[in-house]
């Protein structure tokens, strides 16, 4: 006597086959070209047009993505509308973009903690990037969030910190004690931050999920030592501590603000590039005892970061106007681990 049950499961399949339907979806590609840049003044110019022919999974942008923090929120939205609306932002609009603010479109030059309209600006950072009304990212208060991409074995964590919604005022020197960089100096009040408590909490815990490779995205540099500018070596407390926490874990740093160029490693790799539309105008560096490529580079540029999964290694470049190589470094996976 026939078995119904018997001749289901032949015919069930037998229907893959067929096209009818299918059981398995297609694996997620790993993550293997990352754009990233910072400090755009403009949202028309070679460098951006060049960025658009370059190789790419996802672009990030680190900070200063418009120039805002003279003409209060209403300047803000315009800036944005126009970034927005861009040949640029809409030639990227392709593939995944992933985002965090620094000081001018916070909405204060070297603001932190104490910007008043801080809340506003959220909603506006936000806006720009078209996140949906209800996500949780709205909700909170910083912008910081983070994102994987890959199959297990080959997943990329990558993590934007907010360096300006809880970060503590800077200390400050006169200026005949200034630095080449400025007036703003490494602090040794423990009780400052960079993250705050919230974010501190939230990074611990995003550091737990499973990952082969983490990027953290910084808008101010992490390695290099005190310059006189924003960095996280103005609050070495807080600099110790990510390094702690890093420990064990295959991990770089991205990092713009400066208007320069420069690869440095203080426990972790630290890859800057800024800015994608600006010269420098001094045209020289700040000294730097953990810069690991003695090239620093001053013109419009971007960063590419070009994993090789199957090498196990990690190259970054640095490209100007002309699509010429400026800066570049590789490294293995296990020169990644903190």
């Amino acid at each position: 006597m026939p078995n119904p049950a018997s001749n289901r499961r032949r015919f069930l399949a037998g229907l893959p086959a067929l096209g009818l339907i299918s059981t398995h979806a297609a694996p997620e590609p790993p993550l293997e070209h990352i754009l990233f840049g910072s400090c755009l003044d403009t949202h028309e110019h070679p460098m951006l047009d060049r960025t658009l022919t370059l190789p790419r999974d996802l672009f990030i942008f680190m900070g200063d993505n418009v120039y805002a923090d003279k003409g209060g929120i209403p300047m803000m939205q315009e800036k944005y509308a126009l970034l927005k609306n861009s040949r640029f932002f809409r030639g990227l609009k392709n593939k995944p973009i992933l985002a965090t603010w620094d000081d001018h479109d916070f909405g204060e030059n070297d603001g932190g903690v104490g910007y008043p309209h801080k809340k506003e600006a959220q909603v506006e950072f936000w806006d720009w990037l078209d996140e949906p009304a209800d996500s949780p990212r709205r909700k909170q208060e910083g912008v910081y969030h983070a994102q994987s991409f890959g199959p297990a074995g080959n997943r990329a964590q990558v993590i934007l910190l907010d360096t300006r919604y809880f970060r503590s005022p800077l200390k400050k020197v006169a200026k005949e004690k200034a630095m080449l960089g400025g007036t703003s100096v490494p602090t040794d009040d423990a009780t400052t931050t960079i993250l705050g408590a919230a974010q501190w909490a939230w990074l611990e815990k995003t550091l737990q999920e499973p990952a082969e490779l983490r990027i953290i995205v910084s808008s101010v540099q992490f390695a290099p030592e005190a310059h006189g500018g924003e960095c996280w070596a103005n609050f070495p407390h807080e600099q110790q501590r990510l390094l702690s926490l890093l420990k064990g874990h295959k991990t770089l740093v991205l990092s713009g603000d400066r208007h320069w160029c420069e690869f440095s490693k203080n426990g972790v790799l630290d890859f800057t590039s800024s800015s994608m539309t600006q010269k420098h105008p001094r045209g020289t560096p700040t000294p730097n005892k953990h810069r690991i490529v003695s090239k620093t580079y001053h013109l419009p540029n971007v960063g590419l970061l070009d994993i090789d999964w199957t090498a196990q290694n990690v190259s970054a470049k640095i490209f100007d106007m002309d699509g010429g190589v400026q800066i570049e470094h590789m490294s293995s996976f296990g020169d990644l681990r903190a």
